[in-house]
């Protein structure tokens, strides 16, 4: 019976084309995936979807049109929906802009935030 040759960091669950770009493999970013064709098909579909208009301006009640489309679960931390269309938003230029501050802010390599709720804000909310 042969064994089996391990290789250092691979696990058979995880292809490398998968991997964060955390120093453990190449990311989807990294091996061009905003290139390839299959993504801009489905930019182009999110955005005839959202009418070319910005999500997050609307929300706002405020009308600007779309230029970007932005993976509401990041591509790094989520390549599995790299290519749902449910995982994606339209968004004018400042807004998608803002985005990428917003995540610089918050990500501490390492440290994982999870929001916190008073059950007491909770139980107040729901009484009302």
């Amino acid at each position: 019976m042969g064994s089996k040759r391990r290789i250092p960091g691979y696990h058979p669950a995880i292809s490398r084309d998968h991997m964060a770009a955390d120093g453990h493999g190449v990311s989807l970013k990294k091996q061009g995936f905003y290139h390839k064709s299959a993504w801009r098909r489905l930019r182009k579909q999110a955005l005839q979807r959202d009418n070319y208009l910005c999500r997050e301006c609307l929300r706002r009640g405020k009308i600007t049109q779309a230029t970007e489309v932005h993976h509401i679960m990041d591509l790094e931390t989520f390549p599995s929906l790299a290519l749902e269309l449910s995982n994606l938003e339209s968004l004018c230029w400042d807004c998608h802009e803002q985005t990428k501050h917003h995540k610089r802010e918050l990500h501490i390599p390492g440290v994982r935030i999870i929001p916190i709720t008073d059950k007491n804000d909770t139980e107040d909310g729901n009484e009302e």
